[in-house]
């Protein structure tokens, strides 16, 4: 799996990025991830469908969906998410203080949007509402 800058997209992470547990597998809340990447200066693409987070490239993604709407792609962007969350609901953040999202980190790369310079990227699958939900029930044993 190739990224535009020929930096392979996968699951060997930068050491900076492992030091603050982000490494493949590792389950981040969606908070504490958009701080890392704003503070570490790195994208975070949210992938709705597991199977296309780990199948494909971000570079593939992008070139696939192109053409639709961002809201409408099977991932977007941390902060682009984040934005559209808070402007449809005020209470958002507050929710997930009840209900933390999770997100499950599974590749990183690097894409050429920068000034011409390669940009970081982080892959991670968002929970679906259905697990969120089994997640918060009592264990019934």
């Amino acid at each position: 799996m190739k990224s535009p800058t020929g930096t392979p997209e996968g699951t060997t992470f930068p050491p900076d990025l492992e030091r603050l547990g982000i490494i493949p597998g590792a389950k981040i809340d969606i908070r504490d991830l958009d701080t890392m990447g704003k503070r570490h200066n790195f994208h975070i693409y949210l992938y709705f469908e597991e199977d296309l987070a780990r199948d494909s490239t971000l570079k593939e993604d992008l070139q696939e969906y192109g053409d639709v709407p961002d809201l409408e792609r099977p991932f977007i962007r941390l902060d682009a998410f984040l934005r559209f969350a808070t402007e449809s609901d005020p209470l958002f953040t507050r929710r997930l203080d009840e209900l933390p999202l999770v997100v499950e980190i599974v590749a990183y790369g690097e894409i050429g949007i920068r000034e011409g310079k390669p940009a970081p990227y982080v892959k991670g699958v968002m929970p679906f509402l259905d697990e969120l939900a089994m997640e918060d029930m009592p264990d019934a044993s």
